[in-house]
């Protein structure tokens, strides 16, 4: 998996780039709708990413705007790159768009924060504990579930290699005492994750359950970081993720996630604790 280029997050920036076009060239919905024979809907829809640009729009909104030479190759690149497939469009039977948008931060992500309460995050999941955990769902018959168990195993693969993000990670304690799977399944499981908090590149943490309330405690999140643009934040709710983009919003789930490390045990202790409890099971 090569990374980097994510379809999903070039149409992103793209929409930002064309939006922030029009208000330097003063440009209103209306008249850039005029240029282009469409209605102001459709500019709006452009912006905001709710649909794709085509080459030829993009080129009359470049004309229109003024952009010329090396930033007009960038741009119309960027067109290119966002109408391209992304590695996970073989699973499109299995995808939403919400997973679909997941699946492009983690591709592009020069960090990834991930606080879990209630299962282990799928990038750690083993295929035994991931298959064990997607026969829980009611509306999977067992083709879906290995489908999707394939899927899992296929994005881990963002981890790996000289360029894969680095990875901050806390479980509370009821993730790990969870059984899934059973004793053999959840063993393995805790050794993976025992061996992730001995990586020199990741840090993986156990929150235990002495320390008591804290104020994310029930809310799942992962923060992503980039190299280029500002982090974002994924929320997972019962029907699909959400994605938090304002710095009010992400500025306060970067305060949670330092609560929840500062309240777990560091990763040695982590690490200790996850091999003690292997053994229960």
């Amino acid at each position: 998996m090569t990374r980097g280029r994510s379809p999903v997050l070039q149409r992103r920036r793209l929409a930002a780039e064309l939006q922030r076009l029009r208000g330097v060239s003063g440009k209103t919905l209306e008249e850039v709708a005029d240029h282009l024979e469409c209605s102001p809907a459709k500019v709006s829809r452009i912006e905001n990413n709710l649909v794709a640009v085509r080459i030829q729009d993009a080129r009359e909104l470049l004309d229109l705007y003024g952009v010329v030479g090396d930033r007009r190759d960038t741009l119309l690149g960027m067109v290119r790159a966002a109408r391209s497939k992304g590695w996970w469009a073989p699973y499109g039977d299995v995808l939403d768009e919400s997973t679909e948008n997941l699946l492009s931060l983690e591709e592009e992500a020069a960090a990834i924060l991930v606080y879990d309460n209630s299962v282990v995050s799928p990038l750690l999941q083993t295929p035994e504990y991931t298959r064990s955990y997607l026969r829980s769902w009611t509306d999977h018959d067992l083709s879906t579930v290995d489908r999707r168990a394939e899927l899992f195993q296929e994005r881990q693969r963002v981890l790996v290699g000289a360029d894969g993000p680095r990875l901050s990670v806390v479980l509370d304690e009821a993730v790990l005492r969870r059984p899934v799977g059973g004793g053999a399944v959840m063993r393995e499981q805790l050794h993976a994750l025992a061996a992730v908090a001995e990586h020199s590149g990741w840090d993986l943490r156990v929150i235990p359950f002495e320390a008591g309330p804290y104020q994310a405690m029930g809310f799942p999140f992962q923060i992503f970081e980039f190299r280029a643009d500002p982090r974002v934040v994924h929320t997972e709710m019962f029907d699909g993720g959400r994605v938090l983009e304002t710095a009010e919003e992400v500025g306060r789930y970067l305060t949670a996630f330092d609560q929840v490390r500062a309240s777990a045990w560091e990763p040695g202790r982590s690490r200790d604790f996850l091999l003690e409890l292997s053994e229960t099971f």
